[in-house]
């Protein structure tokens, strides 16, 4: 959200356009000129230029830390792909990490004659309908793609940037837009404008055959994605004539199995120049060195004319269309309303609408609907786009109800509203939830670029942004009644899902081009950019008594405490030491909590007086640990543990809330045997702890059914019976704030000590074990787990430098032999996971969703790079020089405070371990460190391999020659 603001005076108004016109006027003959801004009661204080080629900047200065966040936007995504070839504006996101004429490659003057032969067969497969001709001209394009890519380097681009301390190196693409992002160290500004310069004006799609492959993969993940399922399909029903419901941003498959080189190159000289693109900058910068880095970096860009904007008429919806997809699991409606494009006057009306159908905490369907257990789950959200704008509700099915009755509750909140039949503090307390979002927004330098960005998309002006929270504070109750009659009426898409076979294509795995990665390979521009000087900064660990403070009272209760030095929003966790392995009823308890009233007031009017007071809480059990989370105003926070308080001491629950409560948690229990996240996670479990794993821990049905309120108020109060931990960040005193969250234990004796930590032992095999269970999918996943030894502090320094190597983001190694050279997937992941306590053990961990054909590959791929992962003197002095920028340039917020240091005392290591990590880190120049750690707790250990997928699509006996397979059913992997 944007902020609130004070209203300008004349006087003020004058001066801060005679401002603008100074900054202007200085600006002259730079080649760039200022747009707006800063504005007085702009909090961001954003800066707003334009190149003179067209392209413009939004630069926000903060100091949180010493980083910078930049995205790089282009107003085109694939609303703007040709019909023919959907997809292209996703293709072009991926391909412009292939790096440019510079960047990627050794030699490009060699490499380009073959880059030119595979795009002319590329146009060939694109017109070829015989498909002998096809699979021929691919066997040319695979053939003519190995010879360029002798040339290449794979993945410089994501290698260079790593090398230089980055982290969420990504993209995006969307109806609108493709975005490009980098967070980087604040001495790294040059570097980053050298790259992208570089990149967007001299591209280079090299490595294409690959990186269809990773997109085919992502493909065959979205289309075993339940959710997506069903949106595209209202989206399509609700759009007949315009993209944003005949086109989705991955394309559809044909087009993507037959790629045009030549239409992306078209795309990119259409879309891709400056004057149709924008750059957004915050973080520890300074304004005018950054533009004067950008300027001279961008500045010889040339524009070219953009073609205007195609608009599609779409009719009016005329009544109820209901549309209807089958995926196995749970059922589901979606209601689709159509609205407004986002310059609107009505958008804001709109959007308080939503909020008061849904904020999470105490909208109409928050409480009618899911506070009331009148459905298993509900909610409501806008999508607004540059032409249309949608009004989606959403809602699961309890047990024994039709989808047409959660339709019938959803639209009677639509009504509610029509009516004008809410209560007048509803609109008010959404202004002030709006306003604390700002306030937390503001804690992070990172969160101004999407604002500006998302802004800039519209075409709405910065100086109408940043004003959102006024123009939000000035809807009335009128305006909402009015936008809710003239665009919720009989006129929307139902869209039901329903439990029943989904069968995504089946697409045959094509052979891929040999492509060798060789870690010591550099362009002449890596080069470069990595010797431009770097100024040193020093890293700052935490210091107790100076960061945070330890408290501790007679009874036992232990307080860490942050200061916080931006507003006045406190965060406060209480962590007790009881969880689902000491007690299994503390899940339904912690359940029931949340849907509790008291003596006095009914669970409504509860969650009524927490949003007036703008608090919030979150209560949940995990295996050893109950935990309550409290956000707020420290004003309130007074009020708000006297809520608490009530809630615990005099608790009221209906016997219907009670029993409803069983059903769903049933229901839900139910939908997971079917659901492959699910499956998936209980599959890995079992295999690693058979009866100990969590799933067959859940309390059994019978016992789940017998429960009493009584029973489960009374084990929530006893949780203050133990000693307990409370993290606070906010302005109070430590002092204050460890007598005020003390008061809810209202016993002045010693507490209990807590309960033995509980850990189940992951089995160690004696050879390679496959699990498997059966799911109709498109895809196979595939977990790779295996135990080490306990945690111990001294091999933190190693496990974080294997980690870094094997699997640092992009450029680690699994990121690029699994995807970028193999295209086995577009997920894959693996990590040397430290214990959480000292008794705890180490666990590698992999994962990887591939096309179920490609499975027995994918897993021997993986096996191969765990127990002969190739040692490169080159690759390991980039991790270790990642690991130590990383350490110099990131700064632990307050808020992450005070569970970091009680991780630490629950592993029993003085404060602050990091410092003796990167001091351990500093010393570690030999690979030969990095080659021991991989021998003793990597290598040759026999692994235990969960696979989910449908033996309609693998090759099962290609299974049974990697290792024994056990094939489990659901029953077996869940105990309800």
């Amino acid at each position: 959200m944007k902020t609130s603001v004070l209203k300008i005076t004349g006087l003020l108004f004058v001066c801060v356009l005679a401002a603008a016109a100074a900054d202007s006027n200085e600006n002259a003959g730079k080649g760039f000129e200022s747009m707006g801004g800063p504005y007085p009661d702009d909090p961001r204080h954003v800066h707003h230029y334009r190149l003179d080629n067209g392209l413009e900047v939004f630069l926000s200065a903060c100091v949180d830390e010493p980083r910078f966040y930049a995205e790089i936007a282009v107003r085109a995504g694939s609303k703007n792909d040709p019909p023919d070839a959907t997809g292209l504006a996703h293709y072009m996101e991926h391909l412009l990490f292939k790096g440019s004429e510079k960047l990627g490659t050794l030699d490009y003057e060699k490499e380009k004659p073959h880059l030119e032969r595979v795009s002319e067969l590329y146009e060939q497969h694109f017109n070829a309908t015989d498909p002998a001709e096809r699979k021929a001209i691919y066997q040319q394009i695979t053939e003519e793609s190995t010879r360029a890519a002798a040339y290449s380097v794979p993945n410089e681009l994501d290698r260079t940037y790593s090398a230089l301390g980055a982290r969420n190196l990504n993209a995006h693409t969307w109806v609108e837009e493709v975005v490009y992002k980098v967070d980087l160290p604040k001495n790294c500004l040059e570097q980053w404008a050298m790259i992208e310069s570089d990149r967007f004006l001299h591209p280079v799609f090299r490595l294409f055959q690959t990186e269809l492959e990773t997109v085919y993969e992502e493909m065959n993940r979205a289309q075993d994605n339940k959710n997506r399922i069903i949106s595209e399909a209202v989206a399509a029903c609700a759009f007949k004539n315009h993209p944003y419901g005949q086109q989705t941003t991955l394309g559809k498959v044909e087009h993507l199995k037959s790629p045009s080189i030549r239409k992306l190159e078209e795309f990119y000289r259409t879309w891709y120049v400056p004057n149709n693109m924008a750059i957004f900058i915050a973080g520890d910068i300074d304004p005018d060195e950054t533009m004067e880095i950008i300027n001279r970096y961008f500045s010889s860009w040339e524009p070219r004319p953009i073609p205007e904007q195609k608009q599609w008429q779409e009719d009016p919806l005329r009544g109820r269309e209901q549309v209807t997809v089958s995926y196995e699991g749970e059922e589901f409606v979606l209601l689709g309303f159509r609205t407004v494009p986002f310059l609107h006057p009505d958008r804001l009306p709109l959007l308080m609408l939503d909020m008061m159908l849904d904020n999470s905490e105490a909208g109409l369907i928050n409480l009618n609907l899911n506070k009331n257990q009148r459905v298993q789950s509900a909610g409501a959200y806008p999508m607004i786009f540059n032409d249309y704008g949608m009004q989606y509700l959403y809602g699961t099915p309890k047990e024994g109800q039709s989808k047409e009755e959660v339709e019938a509750l959803l639209l009677e909140q639509l009504r509610i509203i029509r009516a004008g039949e809410f209560d007048d503090w509803l609109i008010p307390a959404i202004n002030n939830y709006f306003q604390k979002s700002e306030k937390a927004k503001l804690e992070k330098y990172s969160s101004c670029v999407p604002l500006m960005r998302d802004a800039w998309l519209a075409y709405e002006p910065w100086e109408d942004a940043y004003r959102f929270l006024d123009q939000m504070a000035a809807v009335t109750r009128e305006d909402v009644i009015r936008v809710a009659n003239e665009y919720f009426g009989e006129n929307y898409v139902a869209g039901y899902r329903e439990d029943g076979s989904h069968n995504p294509p089946l697409v045959e795995k094509p052979p891929l081009p040999d492509i060798n990665i060789d870690a010591a390979a550099q362009s002449d521009l890596a080069k470069a950019v990595l010797a431009l000087p770097q100024p040193d900064v020093a890293p700052v660990f935490l210091q107790e008594n100076r960061d945070y403070r330890k408290l501790q009272d007679e009874r036992g209760i232990t307080l860490y405490h942050t200061p916080n030095p931006y507003n006045d929003l406190f965060s406060l966790t209480f962590s007790f030491p009881l969880g689902t392995r000491q007690d299994k009823r503390l899940a339904a308890a912690t359940n029931l909590f949340s849907k509790t009233g008291t003596e006095t007031k009914s669970p409504d009017e509860l969650q009524i007086e927490w949003f007036k007071r703008g608090s919030s809480f979150n209560i949940s059990a995990s295996a050893n640990d109950v935990v309550l989370i409290i956000l707020g105003l420290d004003d309130q926070l007074p009020a708000t543990l006297a809520l608490l308080q009530e809630m615990l001491e005099h608790p009221a629950v209906t016997e219907e809330s009670l029993e409803t409560m069983k059903a769903v948690t049933l229901k839900i229990q139910a939908d997971l045997r079917k659901d492959p996240g699910g499956l998936m996670t209980a599959l890995s479990s079992y295999m690693a702890y058979g009866e100990e794993s969590a799933a067959r821990q859940w309390l059994p049905a019978d016992q789940l059914k017998a429960l009493t309120a009584a029973e489960l108020q009374e084990l929530l109060r006893s949780l203050f019976t133990y000693k307990y931990h409370v993290l606070y960040s906010g302005t109070m005193t430590p002092e204050e704030a460890l007598r005020l969250t003390g008061s809810l234990c209202r016993s002045d004796a010693p507490l209990t000590d807590r309960l033995p930590y509980y850990q189940p032992t992951m089995r160690t095999p004696e050879k390679n074990e496959i699990f498997f269970t059966q799911r109709e999918m498109g895809q196979a996943h595939i977990a790779i787990r295996y135990p080490g030894v306990n945690y111990d502090p001294e091999l933190m320094a190693q496990v974080n430098l294997f980690n870094e190597y094997f699997s640092g983001g992009m450029s680690g190694l699994v990121f690029q032999e699994l995807r970028e050279v193999r295209a086995l997937a577009y997920a894959a992941y693996a990590a040397y996971q430290p214990g959480a306590r000292r008794t705890e053990q180490n666990t590698m961990e992999g994962m990887i969703q591939t096309q179920a054909d490609k499975a027995p590959e994918a897993i021997n791929a993986f096996i191969d790079l765990l127990d002969n992962m190739p040692l490169s003197a080159e690759r390991f002095k980039q991790a270790r020089e990642t690991l130590l920028k990383d350490f110099a340039f990131t700064r632990t917020s307050f808020r992450e405070i005070p569970a970091l240091a009680l991780s630490w005392e629950r592993k029993q290591i003085e404060p602050d371990p990091r410092e003796k990590v990167y001091q351990k880190i500093q010393q570690m120049t030999s690979i030969d460190i990095l080659a021991t750690f991989h021998k003793e707790h990597i290598a040759g250990k026999a692994k235990l391999i969960s696979v989910l997928g449908d033996t309609a699509r693998l090759d099962f006996n290609a299974l049974g020659g990697i290792a024994e397979v056990r094939t489990l059913t659901p029953d077996e992997l869940f105990i309800n």
